[in-house]
């Protein structure tokens, strides 16, 4: 009797023990899901919890040497030469194109002439520092004043078969012009750029004065925006170069003008000759593109209006043979320094550029200015 009695309980014992054993699992596996899923759910919570960047502290570029082989400027040449063969130099690093983010405020003084006053949305306050092309740099710059034109759009398709970046200096100077507008924006969005080079072009009107030659480049500017839906280049070219023989009473004021508002300019180092007349031949345009090339030139003037198919005809040519060499055609952003031998006005245009609060000019050109004293 006691044996059956000690067999009920052990069995009665044993049964409990398993019982406890069973839920002592159960708690356990439960409490282990429980972790991993609360840990899940804090890892994936970490990764959905946006990260904040470090504040950029604006475009840099490093130190560049004083360069001793300086490309000829306006001061030993009235004209830029497309025969000059002197080296050029960049900064190591090339600067960011990203605006700063905190920008000057535009100030004008009560005193200030009337001119200055007008069009205040017309400035250019975020310019990025400049620098200067290295020695060995093989980069072209082919621009094209005057467009657009009945050749224009032919001469995007050249571009973009040798997938070629162009600048082109566009004005406005007739009604039949006006029909090409659009076609700025077909320039804008395959990668060009489009910059003033006045409405009318009209040398006689433009150089009145400053106030005349500001009111003809606002009308262009206003065009370009409205046409391609953006800002245009934040450079521009002057009709028939800074100086020449209409603009030599006023050239200087309209070149601190523009700089006190940010913006600067390109005339050309190299020149393919096809503005001497309607009767330039193709094979002069290339043999002086492709000179002006090799003998390191990189802004090389051209022109995209009615009357310049021989240019036109030569484009493709040119590019072909200069991408063999291995140089590469790109379009002006603004951050080229034109002092560095791509200006009849250096001079003028670096007095000017360092008493401007928005233009930051490339360490090449402070460090010549610092040996000057001028700094």
């Amino acid at each position: 009797m006691k044996l059956k009695r000690n067999k009920k309980r052990y069995r009665y014992a044993s049964g409990r023990r398993r019982l406890y054993t069973r839920r002592f699992m159960i708690v356990s596996i439960c409490t282990i899901l429980v972790a991993a899923i609360v840990s899940a759910v804090i890892f994936i919570g970490s990764q959905l919890v946006p990260r904040v960047p470090v504040a950029s502290e604006g475009p840099s570029q490093s130190s560049q040497s004083s360069a001793s082989s300086e490309k000829p400027s306006s001061e030993e040449s009235s004209q830029p030469s497309s025969e000059s063969s002197e080296s050029q130099e960049e900064s190591s690093s090339q600067p960011s194109s990203e605006p700063s983010s905190s920008q000057p405020e535009v100030s004008v003084a009560d005193d200030a002439p009337a001119y200055q006053k007008k069009y205040p949305d017309l400035y250019v306050t975020d310019r990025p520092k400049m620098h200067v092309l290295d020695d060995d740099a093989k980069v072209v710059y082919l621009t094209f004043d005057d467009g657009p034109s009945d050749l224009t759009a032919p001469l995007l398709d050249v571009l973009k078969k040798y997938n070629a970046k162009a600048t082109f200096f566009n004005c406005c100077q007739s009604d039949y012009q006006e029909e090409f507008a659009p076609l700025m924006k077909r320039c804008v969005d395959e990668g060009h750029t489009v910059a003033v080079h006045t409405y009318s072009h009209q040398f006689k009107e433009v150089y009145q004065s400053v106030e005349a030659y500001l009111d003809d480049f606002y009308k262009m500017y206003k065009l370009i925006e409205e046409t391609t839906g953006q800002k245009p280049a934040n450079f521009f070219r002057f009709p028939g170069g800074s100086k020449n023989g209409y603009n030599g009473d006023v050239y200087q004021d309209i070149i601190k003008e523009m700089t006190r508002r940010g913006f600067i300019y390109y005339d050309w180092d190299g020149d393919s000759g096809d503005a001497a007349g309607g009767n330039v031949s193709g094979a002069t345009i290339y043999a002086n593109t492709m000179d002006a090339i090799h003998k390191g030139c990189n802004i090389i003037l051209m022109h995209n209006i009615f009357d310049k198919k021989a240019t036109l005809e030569q484009v493709g040519k040119i590019i072909k043979t200069a991408q063999k060499e291995g140089y590469e055609f790109k379009a002006l952003d603004g951050t080229l320094d034109p002092s560095h031998g791509y200006l009849m006005t250096t001079k003028e245009f670096v007095s000017a550029a360092m008493d401007s609060q928005f233009i930051q000019l490339s360490d090449w050109r402070m460090e010549k200015e610092k040996a000057k004293g001028n700094r």
